[in-house]
């Protein structure tokens, strides 16, 4: 079994990603328009029936969608500046042959990430501000504190699907796959943080290890050896 994303390297396969959900928009009637002087975030204008809204792109090769909170959760970047998230998601984070397309309502979106905030931080989690913090699209085990807010794509199905095929052979406008290929990753919003203190990686590697495994993070002991 191999991962096709995996093998085509990280910015080949994030523009296939982008260009999915940009033509997965276009096919639903919606016109679009990257916003201008935004650096690295994939922002962009939808407009439909004469209205014009702000979305942002989202792409994901594990069916989970990151924004980084501001404010201690108050606020969080991007998501908070937005009225519309347009996800393009693998069908399988393993063996990926389809990517869906989802379009969600933001204040939805900020809503689950408020409440998986909220949960983590009541369960003992690190939550960094200004670093990616990971909400999954498929239903989850709302009892994990990871995994609360989760299920976005159960409440709003997907708009469009295109096989990795059709994709790598073109089948979307050559438009959107030159618009996708003039950007780059958004890496800006999931970039880890400085840290000062041994602690505070310990701290946050075991924040991860309790995404990844649906744990809590009082489970995970992580044992540290450095040898000079």
């Amino acid at each position: 079994m191999t991962n096709r994303l995996k093998e085509m390297g990280e910015t080949a396969s994030w523009r296939l990603l982008v260009s999915a959900a940009i033509e997965g928009a276009k096919k639903n009637g919606y016109a679009l328009k990257r916003q201008p002087g935004r650096g690295l975030s994939n922002t962009w204008e939808v407009s439909k029936g004469g209205e014009t809204k702000i979305a942002s792109v989202r792409t994901t090769r594990d069916r989970w969608i990151a924004f980084p909170p501001l404010e201690e959760g108050k606020r969080w970047k991007t998501l908070s500046d937005v009225e519309l998230v347009l996800v393009a998601a693998v069908d399988d984070n393993k063996n990926p042959q389809n990517v869906d397309v989802y379009l969600f309502p933001a204040d939805v979106v900020r809503a689950r990430f408020d409440a998986s905030y909220a949960a983590r931080i009541e369960h003992g989690h690190t939550v960094r501000d200004n670093y990616g913090m990971w909400v999954m699209l498929d239903a989850g085990d709302n009892q994990v504190a990871s995994q609360v807010g989760s299920g976005l794509a159960i409440e709003y199905p997907a708009i469009a699907r295109y096989s990795i095929d059709e994709l790598e052979a073109g089948a979307a406008e050559t438009e959107s796959v030159n618009v996708a290929a003039a950007l780059e990753p958004d890496d800006t919003e999931g970039e880890a943080p400085a840290f000062s203190t041994v602690a505070e990686v310990l701290a946050f590697a075991r924040s991860e290890i309790a995404r990844v495994t649906g744990m809590s993070s009082d489970a995970i002991k992580l044992d540290l050896k450095i040898e000079a």
